[in-house]
Formats: C-alpha cells, sequence, structure tokens
C-alpha cells in the first residue's frame, strides 16, 4: 500500500480497524463487557455461544432470553440477556451440519469501532472460541492473520477483574437487633 489510509467507500470518514485472527470485544448491549472472538472469514454470519434459549412474546415482537458464559474455559461467570429477535436461519456449520438458529441484532466495540451486527445463537460448548465474527460483520476491518488482539489484549486477571467489578456480589446484612 502506498501511504493511503483504507476508508469505507459508503462514508469516506469511516477508518477501517487492524484486526488479528482472535480480538477482545464488548457487547454492550447485552453487558458483556469482555468477550474473545476468533476472526472467522469462512463463517458469513457471527456466532455467539448460548444456553437456554428461551423466545417469548411482547406486544407485536419477538425476543429471545439466554444465558452465555463470556470467558474461555470458565463456566463460573455468566450472563442472563434479552434481545429482540431479528431472524431465524439454517446455517451449516464447518463440519456440514445443518442447525435452525435465532438470530439477534446487537452492538459489538472492538477497538475504537463500533456496529450493529448479526449474531446467530448457538452451542458453542465444544468450541475453542465462544463468539466468532462472520462476513457479514467484517465490512470495517482489514484482518491480519498473523497477528493476535491488534486492538488490545486482557490477561485472565483483567478478564475477571472486569466481570467482577460489573456484577459484585450480594453481601448479607446482619440482622439488627
Amino acid at each position: 500500500m502506498t501511504g493511503k489510509k483504507r476508508t469505507n467507500k459508503q462514508n469516506p470518514n469511516l477508518k477501517k480497524v487492524v484486526v488479528g485472527w482472535r480480538e477482545w470485544a464488548n457487547l454492550p448491549e447485552l453487558h458483556i463487557p469482555a468477550i474473545k472472538v476468533k476472526i472467522d472469514t469462512g463463517a458469513k454470519t457471527s456466532a455467539l455461544h448460548a444456553f437456554d434459549i428461551k423466545v417469548f412474546h411482547k406486544p407485536g415482537k419477538r425476543y429471545v432470553r439466554f444465558n452465555i458464559h463470556p470467558l474461555q474455559n470458565n463456566n463460573s461467570i455468566s450472563r442472563h440477556c434479552t434481545a429482540e429477535l431479528a431472524d431465524e436461519r439454517v446455517i451449516k456449520s464447518s463440519n456440514g451440519q445443518k442447525e435452525s438458529r435465532y438470530v439477534i441484532r446487537s452492538v459489538i466495540k472492538i477497538g475504537s469501532l463500533r456496529q450493529s451486527i448479526y449474531i446467530t445463537l448457538t452451542n458453542r460448548d465444544i468450541m475453542s472460541y465462544n463468539m466468532l465474527l462472520g462476513r457479514e460483520a467484517m465490512r470495517m476491518f482489514i484482518i491480519d492473520p498473523a497477528k493476535s488482539f491488534c486492538q488490545g489484549k486482557l490477561t485472565k486477571k483483567d478478564s475477571f477483574a472486569i466481570y467482577n467489578a460489573v456484577v459484585k456480589p450480594k453481601q448479607k446484612r446482619k440482622k439488627q437487633k
């Protein structure tokens, strides 16, 4: 490249963000301050590990409730999430299996970039990453597959601290005599 900054064709003022093959992200609308995502150019739609998925109705709209474990290899921290149901799609996984999945729309933040993306909900228990970022969500990224955490790295201790600061355990009140 000859020193030119890459920009979005629809909005030339928006600069593209360089990401590695994995990054830390924030899903603020789902109250998930930190989740490690794998950038997956082979997947069309992003996918989030979810369990206990339940659809419910509010006047004129369908919503989905679900739980997630946002930190890899850690089931002690979980989040209860609610989002409006955007769609239901049949997704073909990398092993060729077809699965019907609920789709939500949510904001994702990676580094300085903040954008709304579609996310399918699925059980990713056996997978290494609890979230994949698919091609539909990559329009503002330049991917460097030789790098990781171009937008900042969290240590295990930092990621735990973020969740402990967000949700403090309830303290027992002493009974007054």
